[in-house]
């Protein structure tokens, strides 16, 4: 072990100025593996019965200059300066997802953040299988669509006009057909083009909006849990993190009370993190926490009768422990649902564009093509 801390030390001097260096693992697609790797690796050095120094240590030797390494080399700097683990995975804010970041506080705050390992493992692993599931999934009409859209565009923006400058000296309905039909998707086009360019201009206003009115922040988040579809599943994703906070640290001996105002910190729809406050102070204040949950109507019904049921019988960490499990299970049957309608969807708008293409220009082109012969 001397060795490897020892090797360590070596590392972190000759990394000292590269904290903040590019190089390190910024959220994203190689952050996200690299905080999985982190995170598994740890779990089985952690498991060996190494203390969660120990672990770091070796992590870091072992991984050297990988992506996970310097993740690990980040982590054993700002621990060598007098940081706490959890205090040092909270300020890398650029590496780590609120969520994680929020889920080593809770195992800090249970009192073992070494036990919280096997817990986010498995979470992340999660994670990854639903996001591969997705991807795989909406690969194909995706890569349809968008060959479709591009032939289409290529047709109307460089073919079709040129067609048209050929046939421009022939009179007849066809023709006029032709011409009109292209201006109308030329019409359409800059249409759909515009309206993007605004819906995605309104999102990033009343993103910013949001965060400088917290305010008007949490209308915004409120009115998510409307959408349809969308909204179902984000509650669903929520109440995942939160019941999973729960679990970790009605486990650890902490209260019910201030497990839910610590558990907030891993919810990141702000609707739902001050409706967690709510029932917080309700419970402060003597009141019964499952007629709290249910006076919130953000909180899905499921979980307010189980908590019931939880306060009746005294076993809330099991309690939060099926929630989690039951929410788990939802959030894959609505993936899975979601997944069967959007496919057959993508392939169903190729085919009305297709059809609108063949019917409202390549027709009438033959027409023309039949009246010259």
């Amino acid at each position: 072990m001397e060795y490897f801390r020892c090797n360590i030390e070596e590392n972190i001097k000759g990394t000292i100025e590269e904290s903040t260096n590019p190089v390190y693992p910024r959220r994203g697609k190689g952050s996200k593996k690299a905080v999985l790797e982190f995170t598994g690796m740890m779990e089985l050095l952690i498991g060996s019965g190494l203390s969660l120094k120990d672990a770091l240590e070796v992590f870091t030797s072992i991984n050297g200059k990988s992506a996970a390494g310097l993740l690990g080399q980040r982590l054993s700097l700002l621990i060598s300066r007098g940081f706490s683990f959890a205090r040092a995975v909270s300020s890398m804010e650029d590496a780590f997802s609120p969520i994680y970041r929020g889920m080593i506080a809770v195992g800090d705050r249970a009192g073992s953040v070494e036990a919280i390992f096997p817990r986010l493992s498995a979470y992340l692993g999660d994670q990854k299988r639903l996001g591969d599931k997705i991807s795989a999934a909406l690969a194909y009409p995706i890569l349809v669509l968008g060959v479709a859209v591009s032939g289409g565009l290529g047709l109307v923006l460089f073919v079709i006009p040129k067609l048209e400058a050929v046939f421009a000296g022939f009179a007849g309905d066809a023709a006029e057909g032709i011409r009109a039909n292209i201006r109308s998707a030329e019409i359409l086009l800059i249409l759909l083009l515009v309206l993007l360019i605004l819906c995605a201009a309104g999102f990033l206003l009343a993103r910013r909006a949001g965060r400088k009115n917290e305010d008007f922040g949490c209308f915004m988040d409120a009115l998510l849990f409307r959408l349809p579809v969308f909204g179902r599943f984000l509650s669903s994703w929520e109440s995942l993190n939160f019941s999973f906070a729960m679990e970790v640290l009605t486990g650890g001996g902490v209260p019910v009370e201030t497990a839910i105002g610590e558990a907030a910190a891993v919810i990141s729809n702000r609707a739902y993190r001050r409706a967690l406050g709510r029932v917080r102070e309700k419970l402060i204040n003597g009141g019964s926490i499952t007629r709290a949950f249910a006076e919130e109507k953000i909180f899905p019904v499921y979980m307010s009768r189980w908590i019931a049921v939880g306060e009746r019988s005294g076993k809330t960490e099991k309690i939060f422990s099926r929630v989690r499990i039951f929410f788990q299970d939802e959030i894959e049957r609505q993936t899975a649902g979601l997944l069967l309608l959007i496919e057959p969807a993508l392939i169903a708008a190729v085919g009305i564009f297709m059809l609108a293409m063949i019917t409202g220009i390549i027709v009438p082109l033959f027409s023309i093509y039949g009246n010259l012969i």
